[in-house]
């Protein structure tokens, strides 16, 4: 901070820069403050301003504060939000709890396609041990997007913190019952079409 203070020539990527790092370093009260000085000191943010802005408010849980940093993207300075955007809005409603408000976010969206934007909702289900939500938005992941292994992840989780214990187990045993029968080459992914095969570790002593 004494070295951006210092500069006799800032720029909109030194603002941003200082802004990212207050996000990163869990400062998102000091982000604020120095996004609303950029603006009163004359320097217009751009895309990757608000997408700090929007970061820093979203691992602060300032919920508040971000949705009405988001309104001024759109609305003061016209910009169109990126995915990213979208996503840091939908990390931000999540870890406040506002599991419903991010789903009908993300049901609204106008970008379409994006499975990220369901596996951030659905950490923040993990998160809150949220079941019914988990599993609600498990169901489009493996309905509307290609499968990955992070989704089942998330879920089982979500038992875990729930305390859903059986219903983890139940969740292990099928997947265990899958990665046996694409062992043995019965199962084939009708995403990629492919036979996927078990990984393993191997650590070698002394050469």
């Amino acid at each position: 901070m004494d070295i951006f203070e210092r500069m006799e020539n800032k720029d909109v990527k030194s603002w941003t820069a200082v802004i990212s790092g207050y996000g990163i370093h869990g400062q998102p009260d000091n982000a604020i403050r120095l996004f609303n000085r950029m603006e009163k000191d004359g320097f217009r943010p751009n895309e990757v301003t608000f997408l700090a802005i929007l970061t820093a408010c979203s691992h602060g849980g300032l919920v508040i504060e971000g949705m009405e940093i988001f309104k001024r993207m759109v609305q003061e300075h016209g910009f169109s939000p990126w995915v990213e955007h979208y996503g840091c809005f939908i990390d931000l409603l999540g870890r406040a709890g506002m599991l419903r408000e991010a789903f009908e976010l993300i049901k609204s969206l106008p970008i379409k396609g994006d499975a990220t934007s369901w596996r951030t909702l659905l950490s923040a289900c993990r998160l809150h041990g949220d079941v019914k939500s988990g599993e609600c938005v498990r169901d489009v992941l493996n309905n509307f997007y290609r499968v990955h292994p992070i989704d089942s992840l998330l879920v089982s989780s979500t038992y875990a913190v729930a305390g859903r214990i059986s219903d983890l187990t139940r969740m292990q045993e099928m997947e265990q019952t899958n990665v046996t029968l694409v062992n043995y080459g019965v199962h084939e992914t009708e995403e990629e079409n492919v036979v996927k095969e078990i990984a393993f570790s191997r650590v070698e002593i002394d050469n």
